[in-house]
């Protein structure tokens, strides 16, 4: 029976290695995997088989059971705290009861290595440990997975920037994350159809965005409902990007794109703002974009298109289609001419 001793954020665990049978642990209904669905359960008792249920319906159960029957078993321990419920591995053990289920005569699906948290280890080394495990590594938690994990640590006692400088981020990220998963908890999940689909843990980083934009924030100080509007587009499909959450503020700026935006859909209230604002038309936004860099060229990048051609070439070209494209402007309608306008064209 082998024991390793573990330095987990300065502090010694001394671990055993066991095997032990998969039928013989019990789940972890409280493991972020899992937890976001077993709160949506309502009277369904959480306990091992609520967990076995949501776990099994998982894809990457289905794949992690058939990894396991070719590789002729479980090749890297679970983590059990001293009363045999899972601290890490819960979806290991579900996809090998699987296999021993379909292979029963097999002994290498009858037991799993695990290694066993000692009693009395402190809630938050052994949250230390599942973070050391889980939010560097590649087969970590999902972001919200990882938001749930830090409001643990959180609530185990540790404060946000302690949580902050051991896993290096801001504390304002930690707030924001934290932040993030309550909004979903308390909004979404409850007005998602189905909120036990896993896919809806996707949806974490449009919420993610939405509490960190400070011009969204300062919206919610006049639109108090504005997290509970905001969980229904997300749900209705109206927010489905990152970039949208991002464009929201200039939709909130304006009353009427608003108003699209709840009636006939985020691509019609940002239609409203481009016929307003040409700077928002992806055409003009585009040529906005180049004339602020061509202002901006260094001497060096000046020097360089002198001595090339083929840059003077390209600029040639860009001045000709512009000018181009303002003779055509006015054949269709006389124009006043900015005076900066007149200026560039007598240099």
């Amino acid at each position: 029976m082998a024991r390793y001793v573990r330095n987990i954020q300065g502090t010694k665990v001394d671990l055993e290695l066991v095997e032990i049978d998969p039928d013989e642990v019990l789940l972890d209904p409280t493991n972020p995997r899992v937890g976001f669905s077993m709160r949506q359960l309502g009277d369904l008792e959480p306990d091992d088989a609520a967990c076995t249920l949501l776990l099994t319906s998982q894809e990457d159960t289905e794949a992690l059971k058939r990894s396991i029957i070719l590789s002729g078993g479980v090749q890297e321990p679970i983590y059990l705290r001293h009363d045999r419920t899972v601290a890490e591995g819960n979806r290991r053990v579900v996809a090998l009861r699987a296999a021993k289920e379909e292979h029963p005569d097999n002994p290498a699906f009858r037991t799993m290595p695990a290694w066993v948290i000692p009693d009395g280890t402190p809630e938050h080394t052994v949250q230390d440990l599942l973070n050391e495990i889980h939010l560097g590594s590649v087969r970590g938690w999902a972001p919200y997975e990882k938001a749930l994990q830090m409001r643990a640590l959180v609530t185990s006692g540790l404060i946000e920037a302690e949580v902050a400088e051991r896993y290096r981020m801001t504390t304002n990220d930690v707030r924001q994350h934290i932040e993030a998963a309550n909004l979903m908890d308390r909004l979404y999940f409850p007005i998602a159809q189905d909120p036990t689909d896993a896919e809806h843990r996707s949806k974490f980083s449009y919420f993610l965005e939405f509490s960190k934009n400070g011009r969204i924030q300062r919206h919610r100080e006049t639109m108090p409902d504005l997290p509970q509007r905001f969980a229904g587009w997300v749900r209705d499909g109206r927010v489905d990007t990152g970039m949208k959450v991002r464009k929201l503020p200039k939709i909130l700026d304006a009353k009427e794109a608003l108003r699209l935006l709840e009636v006939d859909g985020f691509d019609a209230a940002e239609e409203y703002l481009s016929e307003r604002n040409p700077r928002e038309q992806e055409m003009y936004l585009l040529m906005e974009r180049a004339r602020a860099r061509l202002a901006d060229m260094s001497v060096v990048e000046l020097v360089e298109a002198k001595q090339s051609p083929e840059r003077i070439e390209i600029l040639e070209a860009l001045r000709q289609t512009v000018a181009d494209v303002l003779d055509n402007i006015e054949r269709l309608a006389p124009r006043e001419p900015s005076r900066r306008a007149g200026a560039g064209r007598n240099r």
